[in-house]
């Protein structure tokens, strides 16, 4: 197994697609803005709770889009986990990662304190020994700045590290710190555009995990 294994969150351990969708529709009715589809939605995560907002509201105005994700994050923060859900084998796997010895933690661009919640509610926390969302908009993935750091924390080896994610920002903040990836297939952004990135791995289910090894050169 690998000595470290880093998970992003929405698309990878959890599909959190409808109440995120729910929460930015709540937002867009508070401006008389027209209610959005799921799909669309997906299409704009991934970058932070500003770049969705922009993207929603198509605006660049800052203080307005600051205000947009202070009405996002409370109503999400009520209903984050009303329709969520952990993807099949999730606990499984990641308690059998555990149990092997490796050291679990996640990685996302989604803002920390509702990370924890969401995978407090979901009965996952105590898989991780860290949970970690950008401070600021400079240490999103893919600037592989949070990655280093949690590698350093545990004195892993860059090539006993994987990065598991189902997105592009994934697959690039592996790569820019020299680490193995896993794309997730089942996630958001897809197998076809996944493999276009070229991940070190490609699974479509999540227990998939407990089959790949690290490279012994």
């Amino acid at each position: 197994m690998f000595d470290l294994y880093l998970f992003d969150l929405d698309g990878t351990l959890v599909d959190t697609r409808e109440d995120i969708t729910a929460s930015v529709n709540y937002v867009m009715k508070l401006h008389s803005r027209p209610a959005v589809e799921a799909m669309t939605v997906v299409s704009w995560i991934g970058n932070g709770l500003d770049d969705l907002m922009t993207k929603a509201f198509q605006t660049d105005d800052a203080e307005f889009i600051s205000q947009l994700v202070e009405e996002f994050r409370g109503h999400y923060a009520e209903h984050c986990t009303d329709a969520s859900y952990l993807y099949e084998g999730c606990s499984d796997t990641l308690l059998s990662l555990r149990q092997s010895g490796a050291h679990l933690s996640i990685l996302t661009n989604k803002p920390q304190d509702l990370s924890v919640e969401i995978v407090r509610r979901l009965g996952i926390l105590e898989h991780f020994d860290h949970v970690v969302g950008p401070l600021d908009a400079d240490l999103r993935k893919p600037n592989p700045s949070n990655l280093l750091s949690l590698v350093r924390d545990v004195g892993a080896l860059a090539r006993r590290t994987l990065m598991v994610g189902d997105s592009r920002n994934d697959i690039l903040v592996a790569r820019n710190a020299g680490v193995p990836s896993c794309g997730c297939a089942f996630g958001y952004y897809g197998r076809e555009r996944l493999a276009e990135m070229e991940p070190t791995y490609l699974i479509d289910r999540l227990p998939d995990l407990t089959g790949i090894n690290p490279t012994l050169d």
